[in-house]
C-alpha cells in the first residue's frame, strides 16, 4: 500500500542574520504519522514548524503538501493553515472571546460556514477534548491545561489534514501536562496526522510512529521508537536521551 504524503520538506534551511538555525533539512510526513521532533532547545524544533505554518520564511529549501510544491506566495495562507493546523505553547486564544467563539471565528472568515454550523462543529470537538461544558467562559477563567485543550479543538474543528503541535505542554503546570497528553494520545490512536515537537520523552517513546532527532539544526537520527530510545547510533542522541533520564 503506498502511503500517501501530506508534508515533504527537502534541504529546509533557515538562518537568522549569521546563526544558521536549520541545515539542509529533509524529512516526509506521511497520513496517520505520529512524528516527534526531539532535541536540546534550539536545536531548531520550533523554527521548522514555523518554517512549515509560513509563520517564518525559510532561507532556502522546498515545501510540498500532498506533492505540491507551496511557498507563502503560491497558496492561500489561510486555507492551508487549515489543512496544516498549529497549535502552540502559549495557546494563541483571543483572550476578548469566549471558548465557543474562539473555535468559531475561523471556520466562520475562513471556511464560510454560518454560525450554526460552525456553532455545532466547535461542540462536537470542543466535547471531544472534554471542554464542552467550557464553551461560554472566557480565557482568563481557564486553568492553562484547558486552555491548551481548547486551542486544540479550535485547530481540529478546521478539519485539517495534520496538526503541527510546538511544545503543547513546555507552558503548563506539571499536573496539568498529562490532560493535554491523553487528548493527543486519542488523536494519535484515530490516526490524526501529527508533527510534535516536545521534550515529553515518554509520550514520544510510546506514541508516535517515528522520532526525529534535531542537534544544531540538522536532523542527526531518525527511526522507530525503540530505535531511537533503545538504540541510538550516534553519541549526541545518546547523551541527550541520558540527559533526560530515558538512556542509562
Amino acid at each position: 500500500m503506498n502511503q500517501i504524503s501530506v508534508l515533504r520538506i527537502e534541504q529546509l534551511s533557515k538562518t537568522f542574520g549569521t546563526h544558521e538555525v536549520l541545515r539542509a533539512v529533509d524529512f516526509e510526513l506521511h497520513q496517520s504519522d505520529v512524528v516527534c521532533l526531539i532535541g536540546s532547545s534550539g536545536s531548531g524544533k520550533s523554527t521548522l514548524l514555523r518554517c512549515l505554518n509560513f509563520l517564518e520564511d525559510a532561507t532556502s529549501g522546498t515545501i510540498f503538501y500532498k506533492n505540491r510544491e507551496v511557498t507563502r506566495y503560491q497558496v492561500n495562507l489561510a486555507e492551508y493553515r487549515a489543512k496544516v493546523g498549529m497549535v502552540f505553547q502559549s495557546f494563541n486564544l483571543f483572550e476578548h472571546l469566549n471558548v465557543l467563539k474562539n473555535c468559531t471565528l475561523a471556520m466562520e472568515k475562513v471556511q464560510k460556514l454560518n454560525k450554526d454550523e460552525a456553532a455545532e462543529r466547535a461542540r462536537f470537538y470542543l466535547d471531544k477534548v472534554g471542554m464542552l461544558p467550557f464553551i461560554k467562559a472566557k480565557p482568563h477563567q481557564l486553568s492553562g491545561g484547558q486552555k491548551q485543550r481548547v486551542a486544540i479543538a479550535r485547530a481540529l474543528a478546521m478539519e485539517p489534514e495534520v496538526l503541527l503541535f510546538d511544545e503543547p505542554t513546555s507552558a503548563l503546570d506539571p499536573q496539568m501536562v498529562n490532560e493535554v497528553l491523553e487528548v493527543m494520545r486519542s488523536l494519535a490512536e484515530e490516526g490524526m496526522t501529527m508533527l510534535i515537537a516536545t521534550h515529553e520523552m515518554m509520550f514520544a517513546r510510546d506514541v508516535s510512529t517515528r522520532v526525529i532527532f534535531l542537534d544544531e539544526g540538522c536532523i542527526l537520527e531518525e527511526g522507530t521508537p525503540e530505535e531511537i530510545f533503545n538504540r541510538p547510533r550516534h553519541e549526541r542522541t545518546r547523551e541527550f536521551l541520558q540527559g533526560m533520564r530515558i538512556l542509562h
